[in-house]
C-alpha cells in the first residue's frame, strides 16, 4: 500500500472518542486516548508521524490576578510560545514517501518549559483529531476553549467567565482594584450571585458593559 492507503486504514480504527479527561470545568479527549486508538495500526503498517519545528517565538504576558485569601491583586507572569511547525507522515517501507502538513503551535503557562510542552501536547491532539476527522461524544475537545458542560445547564460557560475575568483585569487602575471592579459590575447588571452562578444572558450583559456597549 502507498502512504495514502495506509492512512485510510489507520482512519478506520477510529470510531468515536469519549471525553475521558477533566480540567478547568471541561471534559476533553486526552492525547493518550487518541494515540492509543491508532498507534497499533501505525506500527502494523509501518507509518511514522513526527513533528518538525520551524519559526518559534516566545514572549511574556504580565497580568494581575485577584487572591481571595489575601484579598489583594497578585502580579503574575505567563510565558507564551507560538510559531510554525509541520507534521510529517512517512512510509517506513518507502522513506521517500511523505505527506507534509503545515501547522501552528501555541502554548501559555507560568513556566516556559511547561508552555512549550503544553503547545506540543495540544497541537498533536488537535492535529490527529482534525486530520482523521475524528468524531467525539460532545462538541470540542479543548480544555479551555471547548464547549463547557456548564453552558448546557443554564449557567454561563467557563469560556464566557474567563473572558469576563480578563476584561475586568483590564479595568484595574489606581482608583479601582479588581474586586471593586467586580462589585461594580454586579451592581450595573443587577445581580447579587457570584459570577460562577450567572446565566449566559447575565454573562453576555456583563461582557457588553465591560466592552463599553452596555448601559
Amino acid at each position: 500500500m502507498n502512504l495514502h492507503q495506509k492512512l485510510v486504514e489507520i482512519r478506520k480504527e477510529i470510531d468515536v472518542f469519549s471525553k475521558d479527561t477533566k480540567g478547568f470545568n471541561y471534559s476533553y479527549v486526552s492525547g493518550s486516548q487518541v494515540l492509543g486508538k491508532i498507534q497499533e495500526k501505525m506500527n502494523e503498517l509501518g507509518v511514522i508521524l513526527y513533528p518538525e519545528m520551524k519559526e518559534l517565538e516566545h514572549s511574556t504576558f504580565d497580568y494581575q490576578q485577584y487572591n481571595k485569601k489575601t484579598q489583594q491583586m497578585d502580579d503574575k507572569t505567563d510565558f507564551v510560545i507560538s510559531g510554525d511547525m509541520q507534521y510529517v507522515w512517512q512510509n517506513a517501507e518507502n522513506p521517500e514517501e511523505k505527506i507534509v502538513i503545515d501547522w501552528n503551535i501555541y502554548g501559555q503557562q507560568d513556566d516556559i518549559s511547561k508552555a512549550y510542552g503544553s503547545a506540543l501536547t495540544y497541537s498533536e491532539r488537535y492535529f490527529l483529531l482534525k486530520f482523521f476527522n475524528a468524531p467525539t461524544d460532545d462538541d470540542d475537545p479543548d480544555t479551555r476553549q471547548g464547549a463547557s458542560k456548564r453552558g448546557t445547564g443554564g449557567k454561563a460557560s467557563a469560556k464566557q467567565l474567563d473572558f469576563i475575568d480578563n476584561l475586568m483585569g483590564k479595568k484595574v487602575n489606581e482608583k479601582f482594584n479588581k474586586q471593586q471592579v467586580y462589585e461594580l459590575l454586579k451592581k450595573r447588571i443587577k445581580v447579587t450571585t457570584d459570577m460562577e452562578n450567572w446565566t449566559p444572558a447575565q454573562a453576555s450583559q456583563a461582557i457588553k458593559f465591560l466592552q463599553g456597549d452596555g448601559k
